[in-house]
């Protein structure tokens, strides 16, 4: 070639080789992984490419056909293990994380509705939308899920002095998500309180008592009991000490319950 030398040829041949692995790193497609096809791809490409001067054993051909024969039990049990869990899934609450075209990963909670099974893998429903099973990230037992919805008291120890009467109030919430409490009763010392000493603010979740709750006390501790008409019926017993004085006196130190 005219104009053409071999240094140029050489920087040429350079630039396409470093071209090509560009285009190859931009459209490499596919798995790292090696499954029972790719194995299968490998085995016949390596008879159709031996020395027929100096063919494949045939003890060695048997032994990589059984090969294939257990990656392919292996393969086919662990898609029947990964199908029977799908199924154990429905009714349970699960939360889920996909990514969306734009990279963004988001999770999804809720209870799977039905299992789908589309071109062998099996898909999840969950509020009307289907999630591969590889998106599972965490499966919950029932009452562990619906745990955080139940009404509940926030621990805390507060006092009430005879001498000057004063409301208390307690922090409680009754519930959330369809497990939600119409009302509670409260206990000190065992015997329940009468609802004409209770109020309840719905907007700050504050539950006070008026002071006619604790006239017949004497100074000491009290555990104080929450029971609540929730699905559950939930109840506290053990968040709420109330010290009962009078003035300067204190009484016992000791819990009454």
């Amino acid at each position: 070639m005219a104009g053409v030398t071999s240094k140029d040829l050489v920087t040429s041949l350079d630039e396409l080789t470093y071209a090509n692995r560009d285009t190859n790193k931009v459209n490499y497609r596919g798995s790292s992984e090696l499954g029972k096809e790719e194995f299968l791809q490998l085995l016949v490409c390596q008879l159709q490419n031996q020395d027929p001067l100096n063919p494949q054993e045939d003890t060695a051909f048997i032994a990589q056909l059984a090969q294939f024969s257990a990656l392919e039990q292996m393969t086919n049990m662990n898609q029947t293990l990964t199908n029977t869990s799908a199924y154990s899934l429905v009714g349970k609450e699960v939360i889920v994380s996909s990514t969306d075209s734009t990279g963004n990963t988001s999770e999804t909670r809720g209870v799977v509705d039905y299992v789908e099974m589309k071109g062998g893998d099996a898909y999840l429903s969950i509020d009307g939308k289907m999630f591969s099973i590889d998106d599972l990230v965490q499966v919950m037992d029932s009452f562990y899920a619906i745990k955080e919805y139940l009404p509940s008291v926030e621990e805390q120890n507060v006092k009430f002095d005879k001498s000057t009467p004063s409301l208390l109030q307690v922090k409680i919430n009754l519930g959330s998500n369809g497990y939600e409490a119409s009302s509670v009763a409260v206990s000190i010392n065992g015997d329940y309180v009468s609802k004409d000493y209770l109020q309840y603010d719905a907007d700050e979740g504050i539950l006070t008592i008026l002071p006619g709750a604790f006239e017949e006390l004497t100074p000491g501790s009290y555990k104080m009991g929450f029971y609540f008409d929730d699905p559950y019926n939930t109840s506290v017993t053990d968040k709420v000490i109330v010290q009962v004085v009078n003035g300067t006196s204190s009484g016992g130190t000791g819990t009454q319950s």
